[in-house]
């Protein structure tokens, strides 16, 4: 990793002064509050069921330095934002509704739990977090709910999940899909988003590829960041905005950076 070139293209972007373990922290106490709000489980207290989702997080992460906690509570506040902006008004007074909104933003918590970084292919990934995840339910009794006012669709949380293995191979099945996967894609609009893209990621893809140099990487990350493509309502009346004006703009002067500052 050309650590000296990476220091100098985040300075250069004015990213020092991110206090990445303050953001962290509060993206932590945020995602728990919103989830709090939203998630609704018969006799299940959604504060203890978060911190346990935390807790065995980290005893199933293979510390990936992207693929990890921070990143699962961007996703899954991610989540919650746009099925706040998707669903309707009665969204307490639906079983139906409740229950998918629940098992989507489940699927968000643990869409990486089994992530093995780059070097596998990603549905190594998403079958390891399928079987976590699964488990997970069965211990506490969310499996097979003894109510339907439970209010938790095991296999709709599951195949929700399924919707983040990459390379996309089909379209959203719908827009609880459509929103965890949009969610999955906005790293980039982080005020860390310098460390996790270009540091984090970068780190997980030289294991697969040792060979990779960092402009390579860039390039890349550009591409993928401008040919991303969205599905939700949320993301193209909340988001488009913001990801073409800010997301597209960092990942230029990124290349633009590493060009001028290369020796």
């Amino acid at each position: 990793m050309d650590t000296k070139l990476i220091s100098k293209v985040k300075s250069s972007l004015g990213c020092d002064s991110i206090d990445i373990n303050e953001c962290r922290q509060a993206k932590h106490a945020n995602t728990r509050k919103a989830f709090v709000d939203m998630v609704i489980l018969k006799d299940v207290d959604s504060g203890e069921l978060f911190d346990k989702i935390h807790e065995i997080f980290e005893q199933h992460s293979l510390q990936r330095p992207y693929h990890d906690w921070y990143h699962t509570c961007c996703v899954v506040e991610g989540t919650i934002q746009g099925l706040r902006y998707s669903l309707s008004h009665d969204l307490l007074e639906s079983d139906d509704q409740q229950a998918k909104v629940n098992s989507t933003i489940l699927a968000a918590a643990f869409h990486d739990i089994g992530h093995t970084g780059v070097k596998d292919p990603d549905i190594v990934n998403i079958s390891r977090s399928i079987m976590i995840a699964h488990r997970f339910l069965i211990d506490l009794g969310l499996n097979q709910p003894r109510d339907p006012q439970n209010r938790l669709i095991v296999p709709f949380m599951l195949e929700t999940l399924q919707a983040t293995q990459y390379p996309f191979t089909r379209e959203p099945l719908n827009h609880y899909q459509a929103v965890l996967r949009d969610a999955d894609l906005l790293q980039i609009l982080e005020p860390t988003w310098f460390d996790d893209l270009y540091i984090n990621m970068y780190e997980e893809f030289l294991e697969g590829s040792p060979q990779l140099s960092f402009e390579q990487f860039c390039s890349n990350e550009r591409w993928f960041i401008e040919k991303a493509k969205f599905f939700s309502d949320w993301f193209h009346n909340e988001k488009k905005g913001i990801f073409s004006s800010v997301a597209i703009h960092r990942v230029q002067k990124v290349c633009e950076k590493v060009e001028l500052l290369k020796v």
